[in-house]
């Protein structure tokens, strides 16, 4: 469990939600699409500290369908959703899954990540 797994295809928050995390201490990976997040993922002997996804983004998989198969391989992975779309599927009552409205706000970015993926 070493980086924190951030999955957005708007670049610009991309980068934004990757400097701040780093900032803070944490070990950032950034992917444009949730097909090369989910290639590096299943390629791991170890889950991550944490993944970020939207829910929406081109591809074959989208961040929800990414979050199914994280679960499966990965159960114990936490996850966190920062999007704006929130009707997507159940993952809205899956327990295992916290969200993050966009626009967020960068205060409540690091609470949550300092609660799901604590610094040592």
């Amino acid at each position: 469990m070493d980086s924190i797994l951030v999955v957005e295809d708007e670049k610009i928050i991309l980068e934004l939600i990757a400097e701040i995390l780093e900032t803070r201490g944490y070990k950032v990976q950034a992917f444009l699409n949730a097909d090369t997040a989910w290639e590096s993922i299943r390629g791991r002997d170890y889950p991550p500290r944490l993944l970020i996804t939207d829910l929406r983004m081109p591809g074959e998989i989208d961040g929800a369908e990414l979050v199914k198969l994280v679960h499966e391989i990965q159960p114990q992975t936490p996850i966190l959703v920062a999007s704006g779309y929130h009707s997507h599927s159940g993952l809205l009552n899956d327990p295992n899954v916290s969200w993050l409205p966009k626009p967020f706000d960068i205060e409540k970015l690091q609470t949550i990540c300092q609660k799901l993926a604590p610094l040592p």
